[in-house]
């Protein structure tokens, strides 16, 4: 075999490689995408895949909410933005759950900061925000729950909140509930998978089904 042939021999043997690569992400993407539409046709919400230039990802719809994960592209060599947003709207007073950082337990220097953060984020709805210190010793570890009206939260960790957020993989999610409304946001991640889009509309649904019944609605 001389020099050519083998050369051509091995670009073909490698771009089969490749193409069967390619092959069978193409096929676990589409599996993927259509358990995530035949899960939101078994729950009745409507599932639209984004195909635009700049942004691409997906939406559900439900009657109460919505979801939006997606990732945007500036049209510059840098890697795009990406963000996944569950929305529903609940106002109310502000309530947040959110992760837990070494900065946070600083003691009273600690407490200083996080108001001074909240203050910049949410301004006036900000105002009386009180940790409520509720759940299990591995969840306040993990996990930091801030509420205007702390009664309100009572009975809303339960053993499937808690546990879906422990075992959550990646970024953790924000929840935030203002006058504005509820959301939860995972910044710098586009959920794509079935189990991780599973895992958020329980959170959010656990959300309305104890906010609804609890909440103040102010």
């Amino acid at each position: 075999m001389d020099e050519l042939t083998l050369t051509l021999v091995s670009i073909t043997f490698f771009g089969l490689i490749i193409g069967g690569i390619f092959l069978l992400v193409h096929r676990s993407q589409t599996k993927n995408e259509q358990g995530i539409i035949q899960f939101a046709s078994e729950n009745g919400w409507i599932y639209e895949s984004i195909r635009e230039p700049l942004i691409w990802g997906l939406s559900l719809k439900s009657a109460q909410w919505t979801l939006e994960a997606v990732s945007r592209s500036s049209g510059s060599d840098t890697e795009p933005d990406m963000t996944t947003t569950w929305h529903a709207k609940i106002p109310g007073s502000t309530l947040l759950i959110g992760p837990r950082s070494s900065q946070m337990d600083a003691g009273r220097f600690g407490n200083v900061l996080i108001h001074q953060v909240f203050q910049l984020a949410l301004g006036a709805e900000a105002d009386g925000l009180t940790e409520v210190q509720t759940g299990s010793k591995t969840f306040r570890q993990k996990y930091m729950l801030w509420a205007r009206n702390p009664a309100e939260v009572t009975g809303l960790l339960t053993a499937d909140f808690e546990s879906t957020l422990l075992n959550w993989k990646g970024t953790p999610p924000l929840i935030k509930r203002t006058s504005h409304g509820l959301e939860i946001k995972i910044r710098g991640a586009r959920l794509k998978k079935m189990e991780e889009i599973r895992a958020l509309t329980s959170i959010g649904n656990m959300l309305i089904a104890h906010l609804q019944t609890n909440g103040d609605n102010k």
